[in-house]
């Protein structure tokens, strides 16, 4: 298949399904390309959007919740020689995780290449994960380099009050860090904000309202921290890249 990895697949989860602790006899890297989930692994409460790249270990017992929209994965299994890469250059004992555009777009490219699957999709898919490689490399030794304890702490507390204003100030005091420390480390580990990290919280439990209820449009926003309904329209299309209206008719 390729020099990096021995199978890709997609997979497709059903909406409010759910895996309870399992494992797998074979490490893999994960791109979620559609939908949500939340994975329970290493001791920590992680919240998966579209573009997630996530690594499991082999062995290592993990369980998941799949959202109210349903979930699409593409799992690829690294070969021998790609494991021998990731591990010399990127840090795998965490089961670490990053999120990123351009991960989202490598892994629509390589759906796009499996479709096709002519004599040149093997030549493609071998230079996308390459880069993907790379990417997922260069984003984990950079969470290597920060403390972890505060950056999983301030995911926690954000996750738990995911619908509430909370500040920088707030979120730092709550995990004992100083806020321009925890502001800039956290950017460096995720790549991107606060801020942007609390947004996307926000549109991921609005799509569930969108999914699940008939709640106007107006209601979702008030009771998912928005300011208004434009807030939650721009915000929800700047993560999600449509519109509430629209992605409400898609479900």
């Amino acid at each position: 298949m390729s020099v990096h990895f021995e199978s890709l697949r997609i997979s497709r989860y059903p909406a409010c399904s759910s895996m309870t602790e399992h494992v797998h006899d074979e490490p893999s890297l994960c791109i979620l390309i559609s939908g949500a989930y939340e994975e329970n692994i290493r001791g920590r409460r992680d919240v998966y959007l579209a573009g997630n790249l996530s690594f499991c270990p082999a062995h290592e017992p993990h369980s998941q919740s799949i959202g109210r929209a349903g979930a699409a994965k593409l799992l690829l299994n690294p070969t021998r020689s790609g494991m021998e890469i990731l591990s010399a250059h990127a840090h795998l004992d965490d089961a670490p995780a990053i999120r990123g555009e351009a991960v989202a777009t490598i892994g629509r490219r390589m759906v796009a290449e499996m479709s096709i699957d002519d004599p040149f999709s093997a030549i493609a898919i071998e230079g996308l994960g390459c880069e993907l490689v790379a990417i997922f490399a260069r984003s984990t030794a950079r969470q290597h380099d920060t403390p972890a304890r505060w950056l999983r702490d301030a995911c926690d507390y954000m996750a738990a009050h995911a619908c509430e204003a909370r500040s920088l100030g707030d979120i730092a005091a709550a995990v004992d860090c100083d806020p321009v420390r925890l502001s800039r480390g956290f950017r460096r580990a995720h790549g991107h904000s606060i801020g942007e990290h609390q947004r996307k919280l926000r549109v991921a439990a609005a799509s569930e309202l969108l999914a699940t209820s008939t709640m106007p449009l107006a209601e979702v926003a008030q009771a998912c921290g928005f300011y208004d309904q434009a807030h939650l329209t721009r915000s929800f299309k700047a993560v999600v890249g449509c519109t509430p209206a629209v992605f409400r008719k898609g479900v």
